[in-house]
């Protein structure tokens, strides 16, 4: 029922990272959340985690504080230094002080007690996704991704990546034509807006974009124009 609700717009698209180290919790949560949003993956020490946070580009975690091996402030200060925009949920055993203060400090979404509910938990990560809105992405290779309510560009983990305008709108552009080849003269009358531009200058654009991503995001076809990889959009 909630896919249909306008403002809950894609979140049954959301992917999310799942740390815990309670085999009971790992397997409910597999359960209930399978059929609901696009992918869950289910790590169980740090170290996978971490593994899964820099080869996947996740909308969120939601972490355990009793996970072996490691303390819950070291765990969420290796996460947050990786992925330090990614958005947390913080599940405990135990409300005490301490792990308060270090979710707060790691800018969790919220605080959750066990015993857990499969229902309360799912509707904090709606919620969380929702206000985050991070939801409807377009992705590209090696983790790349464009944020459409955002209107921003990541690469993993969340870390902006800083284009000017003029390469920003050059990429808007081919992701809205993706379908097709687009001549040098729609770049310039779009991206420039009209203004001189020489092909050299478009070139070097092109160039800048390729060194803030990966070489092939940017196609060429040789006196025709440009193609955008696209991966896949959600």
């Amino acid at each position: 029922m909630l896919k249909t609700v306008k403002n809950i717009r894609k979140l049954y698209n959301a992917k999310l990272l799942f740390l815990s180290s309670d085999e009971k919790i790992n397997e409910e949560i597999g359960k209930e959340f399978d059929d609901y949003f696009k992918e869950l993956k289910v790590a169980s020490t740090l170290k996978d985690a971490l593994a899964l946070a820099c080869s996947n580009t996740y909308d969120m975690v939601i972490i355990d504080t009793d996970i072996k091996g490691v303390s819950f402030s070291e765990l969420c200060s290796e996460l947050s230094s990786l992925a330090p925009t990614l958005p947390k949920i913080i599940i405990s055993e135990t409300d005490d002080n301490e792990n308060i203060v270090t979710a707060v400090n790691s800018g969790a979404y919220t605080f959750l007690s066990k015993p857990l509910r499969a229902k309360d938990l799912k509707l904090a990560v709606i919620m969380c996704l929702n206000q985050t809105k991070r939801g409807d992405k377009i992705e590209f290779e090696n983790g790349v991704y464009f944020d459409e309510y955002r209107d921003q560009f990541f690469k993993p983990g969340g870390i902006l990546i800083d284009f000017t305008r003029l390469e920003k709108s050059f990429l808007k552009l081919l992701i809205t034509r993706r379908n097709d080849i687009t001549d040098y003269d729609t770049i310039k009358d779009i991206v420039w807006k009209g203004k001189d531009m020489s092909i050299y200058t478009m070139r070097n654009i092109v160039n800048k974009i390729r060194q803030k991503t990966y070489y092939e995001i940017i196609k060429n076809h040789s006196n025709k124009g440009y193609t955008i990889d696209i991966l896949k959009s959600n």
